[in-house]
């Protein structure tokens, strides 16, 4: 089993160059800009083979993000439930999408995603699949595009063959869709 951890910042207007400038270049570190979505918000996502790898790991990342030019930070564990594409040039395009699920409603919903998975893999690529470890219970996935036209090209084609998206709309309370573009030497990108 793999983990997973995302760090959400909201960042103060004109100092994303700034956080970007700290937190790029790290092994294992994606950090990716919201493009289309919250207007100056990081992700940053990386991953470990053990859940206790992914929080010894925290203290370090955490310190290195610079305090003054941040408004906000959102820290969230996951458990990877797909395969989990490595690091590396995917795509110039990311979409990230989170949603909260109702109470009681994480077995049914991994179920649906993992039946639906093979057939939209086929389709493109997806960075992986994650439940949320604490607080409200999420399903989130990352999706790499070319850009934006392979972007709404796959989605289309996905829906409209039926492949995508999973039958799991009545265990969702909110649902949440950015645009993110990776910043150099990001981890993925």
């Amino acid at each position: 089993m793999s983990y997973a951890e995302t760090i959400i910042l909201d960042v103060r207007i004109g100092q994303v160059p700034v956080v970007v400038s700290a937190l790029t270049g790290r092994d294992g570190l994606a950090v990716w800009v919201s493009e289309i979505g919250v207007l100056n918000r990081i992700i940053l996502f990386r991953t470990a083979d053990t859940y206790a790898g992914l929080l010894d790991g925290r203290p370090e990342l955490l310190a290195a993000i610079p305090k003054d030019s941040i408004q906000s930070v959102d820290v969230t564990s996951w458990r990877i439930i797909s395969p989990l594409l490595p690091a590396g040039a995917h795509g110039s395009v990311y979409e990230w999408r989170c949603y909260e699920l109702k109470l009681g409603q994480v077995g049914d919903v991994e179920e649906a995603f993992a039946a639906s998975l093979p057939p939209r893999l086929e389709l493109s690529g997806l960075v992986c699949g994650m439940i949320s470890l604490e607080g409200t219970p999420r399903l989130a996935h990352i999706w790499p595009y070319a850009d934006m036209n392979a972007r709404m090209e796959i989605r289309a084609h996905a829906v409209a063959s039926g492949v995508w998206p999973p039958k799991v709309a009545s265990y969702l309370s909110i649902m949440e869709n950015a645009i993110l573009l990776p910043a150099p030497d990001s981890a993925w990108r």
